[in-house]
């Protein structure tokens, strides 16, 4: 999903003629996937595909991103219940026991397997081609420039790109006795003239100063990302008629 108009914005915010880090969004994409409700996300939900994510006679379903914001799995348009690794062995048909999956009551786990992309998903009874599985997963790709939560995106990614200005080495103010780095103690062990000096030291509180100035806007941008995700999960429609019955059953 693009997100061209929340890089250009970040770079509009930052001023630091940089190209904003692509890593930076994507943690602000899944910071905005980890702090709403899922129920408040499902415009944002995609299917896994089982021609190309499995979930048929070629394998389990692999999401195809990494993500914990699975929503549902279903065998056959039924859906399918999650059930714990130490059950796994009760639900094959083989198993004889009560809580064995059926192909209108099918059940799923996650299994441990390492992949280059997300989740790997085993649904019972084993999906074929004619009888598929899929996932209904949060796809944080889509909290892109199109979306109403776009300025989470955009103020996340510049708490961390004005943290990231803050540790530039050349804003830490160099304190040591080196003399190949010409550090503050050592320009007061050597330097005779007192000017020399006291430019040095205004040099080096002028970058403190610049760091102190990135620190600041870090965190009220960070500030930022929080206060739009309050607001998007309080005035959601769902959410205030969750509160208003919860305010009549009182």
């Amino acid at each position: 999903m693009a997100t061209t108009v929340i890089a250009a914005e970040i770079s509009d915010i930052t001023k630091n003629g940089q190209t904003p880090d692509a890593n930076f969004i994507v943690s602000a994409q899944k910071f905005v996937v980890a702090n709403v409700p899922k129920n408040l996300l499902k415009w944002a939900s995609t299917f896994t595909n089982p021609s190309s994510d499995g979930g048929n006679a070629s394998g389990n379903i692999v999401v195809p991103i990494a993500t914990d914001s699975i929503l549902s799995v279903s065998r056959n348009g039924f859906e399918a219940r999650e059930v714990s690794r130490e059950d796994a062995p009760f639900i094959e048909a083989s198993s004889g026991s009560l809580k064995v999956a059926t192909s209108k009551f099918p059940k799923y786990y996650f299994d441990n397997a390492v992949t280059d992309k997300g989740s790997v998903i085993i649904v019972k009874p084993t999906p074929t081609d004619d009888e598929t599985a899929k996932a209904l997963y949060i796809d944080h790709t889509k909290i892109d420039d199109d979306s109403d939560l776009r300025n989470v995106v955009i103020n996340y990614a510049c708490f961390k790109e004005f943290a990231k200005l803050m540790m530039v080495v050349a804003r830490q103010g160099d304190f040591s006795d080196s003399a190949s780095t010409m550090g503050t103690e050592h320009w007061i062990r050597t330097e005779e003239d007192s000017e020399m000096l006291m430019a040095r030291i205004q040099t080096i509180q002028a970058q403190l100063g610049e760091r102190t100035h990135f620190g600041q806007m870090s965190q009220q941008h960070y500030n930022l990302a929080l206060a739009e995700i309050k607001s998007y999960i309080e005035n959601n429609p769902k959410t205030l008629a969750t509160a208003m019955a919860m305010q009549g059953a009182r």
